[in-house]
């Protein structure tokens, strides 16, 4: 009777501690629909294998940051490319933007691996996982070269938010350039971006293309932030006529539009069979009282690049 007792004691406590130890480490969960959904802390990040391994939604508490197919049924949610642009035109590889990726569960990552691109030789794996711990989610991006012969390509990340807000951050050699300049300001070498309908060329590009310093980026919406934490690379290494941070604003009717929030790692030669990691760090945090958003504030600054600089 009484080794009955404590072995009751002893099997809750191990069952609690299991369930513990889940929490701490974020599990993915598979949804109903095929989707994951990977949480740290009060916010939330869904992906989709089923296209591309895409980020579908970047919530916190509830309210998505990200774009969704209602804005435009191609270009939303957050997405990765290979750069240079011009090996691949226009649309995207699909097999790497939009088509199915494999997909399994492996500890707290939830890991999507593509096929191999017809066009560009390469494959994309996508771990994603959250610390809710320290308060962010952590994005490795592998890119492997499945070619016969040596390839030059760098990691392309692509996420879609919403228009009406400000972008900002260090800006590193050579100059700011493309038509979206007239809604930037550099400051302090900070570049502050202000979304104006108004001022969207109607003719050219309608991009920034810079490189950046110090390794992290913000998008402000509604009172939101998401700080992008990456590392920072040299100049010589932005791929050709790219930037390591890019902006685009799409032209169509307000209502329906969109801005990307762009970033490229080193333009890098992989041998064939050879692969390169790129990890990115996402913090989307409310704005505390008191702290604005608007172009050139100072405590606004402070606070994101702190995020920016976390260890």
């Amino acid at each position: 009777m009484s080794s009955n007792v404590m072995i009751l004691p002893l099997f809750v406590f191990i069952a609690l501690s299991c369930a513990g130890q889940q929490k701490v480490k974020n599990v993915p969960v598979k949804q109903s629909g095929g989707r994951y959904v990977i949480r740290a802390g009060a916010m939330e990040m869904e992906a989709d294998p089923a296209i591309g391994g895409r980020i579908t939604s970047l919530k916190l508490d509830g309210k998505d940051f990200l774009t969704g197919s209602e804005v435009n049924d191609f270009n939303w949610g957050s997405t990765l490319w290979p750069s240079p642009q011009s090996e691949w035109d226009w649309p995207p590889p699909a097999t790497l933007d939009n088509k199915p990726y494999t997909v399994v569960v492996e500890g707290d990552e939830l890991v999507m691996a593509s096929e191999k691109d017809p066009k560009t030789g390469l494959s994309f794996t996508k771990r994603f996982s959250g610390n809710s711990k320290m308060g962010y989610f952590i994005l490795k991006y592998v890119i492997t070269n499945l070619n016969d012969t040596a390839r030059k390509v760098s990691a392309w990340e692509v996420t879609r938010v919403k228009t009406q807000g400000i972008a900002f951050f260090p800006v590193g050699k050579g100059d700011v350039r493309g038509g979206l300049i007239p809604m930037t300001m550099v400051k302090d070498g900070i570049c502050w971006f202000t979304y104006q309908s108004d001022k969207l060329p109607s003719k050219g590009d309608s991009q920034i293309y810079s490189d950046g310093s110090e390794g992290w980026f913000a998008q402000v919406n509604d009172g939101i932030m998401l700080v992008k934490r990456f590392p920072d690379i040299p100049f010589d290494k932005n791929a050709p006529a790219e930037g390591e941070v890019e902006l685009y604003a799409n032209k169509t009717t307000p209502e329906k539009s969109y801005v990307e929030v762009e970033h490229q790692g080193a333009y890098e030669l992989l041998a064939p069979g050879s692969s390169s990691t790129w990890i990115m760090k996402w913090y989307l945090r409310k704005l505390p009282l008191g702290i604005k958003q608007e172009a050139g504030n100072k405590t606004l600054l402070k606070y994101a690049r702190k995020l920016g600089q976390a260890k």
